[in-house]
């Protein structure tokens, strides 16, 4: 992994992480990024950080909940209408 091989790379030689980026061909900020996102899906990571899985896991149940919302509309309506024809 990128990230992996950057950060030997960085403790090995002493290089900056802007040196080794640019010796990947890769935009330092991209690593810096990647780098936070490996060590929080590590446990390493700041304390308020999402890991990918809980991000995914949460994309996941916002879908749920929309599509449940949805749902509960459509039924509403349905009782709305089923009651004015029973009051007919």
């Amino acid at each position: 992994m990128v990230v992996d091989l950057a950060r030997d790379e960085t403790l090995e030689t002493g290089k900056t992480v802007t040196a080794v980026a640019r010796e990947l061909g890769i935009s330092s900020e991209s690593l810096r990024g990647w780098y936070r996102r490996v060590k929080v899906d590590r446990g390493e990571g700041e304390g308020s950080e999402l890991t990918s899985a809980e991000r995914e896991e949460l994309k996941r149940l916002r879908k749920e909940v929309r599509e449940q919302q949805q749902t509960i509309e459509i039924l509403k309506k349905a009782t709305a209408f089923f009651v004015k024809e029973n009051d007919r």
